[in-house]
């Protein structure tokens, strides 16, 4: 196994369990609040998909977004520019609503492209900054990622388990 295999099983794993945790929920328990100053499950999966696409296209390949490329803002009614990264507890909580089915669309739209990207690396790529004078590698960009997107999906979790219980 080399590092693109525990990458790309890594990216899988995340995403398999973000898909069990979503799997039945209604749409008013996606946008559960557990106090007016938290994140709803709405929110942290499109802030997800949003980290994933604009980490991978926008900072490590120096591209457009998906979601700008593609009109996936336009299609769900969502902030073009935003990801979710420093919203206040009220835009959390404004956040237009949304087709769960199709913001997994854009979401696997980019996961497509990631794991293309991630086939198209080599051990050395792991190290370059990612511009002149950059502190920060494309290989600890990656690494953040799947922490990152690891602890988001936890959050799911455990939200949709504070609505259903520890087996719903």
């Amino acid at each position: 196994m080399n590092f693109r295999d525990v990458l790309k099983a890594q990216l899988s794993e995340y995403m398999e369990d973000l898909q069990g945790a979503l799997d039945g929920l209604t749409p008013e328990e996606r946008r559960f609040q557990p106090t007016p100053e938290s994140h709803h499950i709405d929110f942290t999966v499109w802030h997800m998909a949003r980290v994933e696409d604009g980490l991978v296209n926008r900072r490590i390949r120096r591209g457009e977004q998906i979601w700008e490329r593609d009109g996936w803002s336009r299609r769900l009614g969502l902030p073009e520019r935003d990801s979710g990264f420093g919203f206040t507890a009220e835009q959390v909580s404004d956040l237009p609503v949304f087709s769960l089915d199709e913001l997994m669309e854009y979401y696997q739209s980019v996961r497509g492209e990631v794991l293309e990207f991630v086939d198209s690396l080599s051990a050395e790529d792991l190290d370059a900054p990612l511009y002149a004078g950059s502190d920060s590698s494309v290989g600890g960009v990656l690494s953040h990622l799947v922490v990152e997107e690891a602890q988001h999906v936890g959050q799911v979790a455990y939200i949709r388990g504070m609505q259903r219980g520890i087996n719903g």
